[in-house]
């Protein structure tokens, strides 16, 4: 299953590097994989661009977009980089619908975008780490406040931390 490769993969990173404490320092993480990261206007509808040119990773971030994004957009790129490049060059990440059955589907990309997102919430909001504070703190997921908090410990926004337990099916389960 796709998830649990990437959450695999993105507990490996965190446990090289000794990542135990919020917030996930992405940058720092991104640099420790050997990627350049730098700002760069991209205009207002792309968040973030991945770049390999010689084996050597660059990720370029919008600087227009709130830090929270521009966190969850190194990430991305940063899944693209361990997930996806020996596949191609260059990713763009542009603000975009899923469309679920097109031209595009076919081609994987959808699937690829998929998994940079999986990639980036696993490593900015790792389930143990997630777990770990809702339990200590004893947080009703149900409360507004509490998404609040819980976004800003991990610093992202409410809809990534939302849509993280969800998919965790931490709703469900606590």
């Amino acid at each position: 299953m796709m998830n649990n490769r990437i959450e695999r993969i993105t507990s490996d990173i965190l446990k090289d590097f000794g990542i135990t404490e919020l917030p996930i320092p992405i940058d720092d993480i991104a640099k420790k994989r050997g990627l350049k990261i730098m700002s760069y206007d991209l205009g207002e509808n792309v968040s973030g661009v991945l770049v390999i040119n010689e084996g050597v990773g660059t990720i370029g971030y919008n600087p227009t977009e709130a830090k929270v994004r521009q966190r969850f957009t190194i990430a991305h790129e940063l899944g693209h980089y361990e997930l996806h490049r020996d596949e191609k060059s260059l990713f763009i990440d542009k603000n975009f619908i899923v469309e679920f059955r097109n031209q595009r589907s076919s081609t994987g990309e959808i699937k690829k975008e998929q998994e940079a997102n999986a990639f980036a919430a696993a490593i900015l909001m790792p389930e143990r780490l997630l777990l770990k504070v809702i339990k200590n703190h004893n947080y009703d997921l149900n409360e507004e406040d509490t998404m609040k908090e819980l976004a800003r410990r991990f610093n992202v926004s409410i809809s990534a931390i939302t849509f993280r337990i969800a998919n965790l099916n931490l709703f469900k389960q606590l």
